[in-house]
């Protein structure tokens, strides 16, 4: 029994594998996990792999394995420079999957990497179609973050002010947790990334837009969009109705009444049994 239950913890233990660089680099990640099923996540714009810590101990370890993946410049890819563009993101995630032998897998994106899963999502349907399912957290749309030119200041003010990152990271909350989150949120986002990164996604998620190729392809992946009634306007069911719902014919939407922009943070328990409904009805 004690050593059925030691080997069990060994399997879900993290293992922690650092960037390669090189032409063809492989990004940082975290396996978690020994399941049959894979599964690559990926984190949003202002914090790396850790925004999942407290949704680890939820999840479905004997079904799935988890690669906790940071784009280039954030975490265990900090040193990876690049174009940060959402193409690299898809070739850097694609490279990964065959460089982990994962013939077929799942994908969860969130905010700017959500927008990200979906250009992941439309290369892998012109492609090997290799990606059973995706999971689009709060994602940034195909078309970029419906910001104004108000907005876009803020947002490049955050980048390097810390009180304008805690205002942030309020705003996508609707103001509903405390000062303390928003200070650790910010103090990580520093730590985590850096800012020449920041600075270049942020091109990506407010002024790429291949929405129309997107709805061209038809693709037809099934695709859950998890959302929170506390984010801001471009996250929400009102806008994703108009964008995300008629670009894509195998969609459905969860919104979670008592999260904002983190649900992951914010609903651990409810986002995991959602996140991996998906999975299990998509194996």
């Amino acid at each position: 029994m004690l050593r059925n239950t030691i080997l069990a913890a060994a399997a879900t233990a993290l293992f922690a594998a650092p960037a390669i660089g090189g032409d063809s680099p492989i990004l940082g990640h975290e396996l978690f996990g020994s399941g049959p099923e894979k599964v690559i996540v990926f984190h949003d714009w202002m914090s790396d792999a850790t925004n999942y810590d407290t949704v680890r101990p939820w999840l479905d370890t004997g079904t799935y394995t988890y690669a906790f993946v940071e784009v280039r410049g954030y975490g265990a890819s900090k040193g990876l420079a690049g174009n940060y563009t959402s193409d690299e993101i898809a070739g850097d995630t694609l490279r990964l999957a065959e460089h982990l032998g994962w013939e077929k897998f799942h994908l969860v994106g969130h905010s700017m990497n959500g927008m990200a899963g979906f250009k992941t999502l439309l290369l892998d349907w012109h492609g090997a179609h290799r990606i059973k399912s995706y999971v689009a957290v709060t994602p940034v749309t195909p078309d970029g973050y419906p910001a104004s030119d108000e907005e876009r200041a803020f947002l490049a003010a955050a980048i390097t002010d810390d009180e304008t990152a805690r205002n942030a990271f309020g705003a996508l909350t609707n103001g509903k947790l405390n000062g303390a989150w928003a200070a650790r949120k910010t103090n990580l986002s520093r730590a985590s990334s850096r800012p020449q990164a920041l600075r270049g996604y942020y091109a990506m998620w407010l002024d790429e837009d291949f929405s129309a190729e997107l709805a061209a392809a038809n693709v037809d992946t099934p695709v859950l969009v998890i959302g929170g009634r506390n984010d801001l306007p471009g996250f929400q069911e009102a806008y994703y109705s108009k964008t995300l719902a008629k670009w894509l014919p195998n969609i459905h939407f969860e919104y979670i009444d008592n999260a904002g922009h983190y649900p992951m943070q914010e609903t651990p328990v409810l986002f995991a049994t959602l996140v991996e409904a998906h999975l299990n009805a998509n194996k």
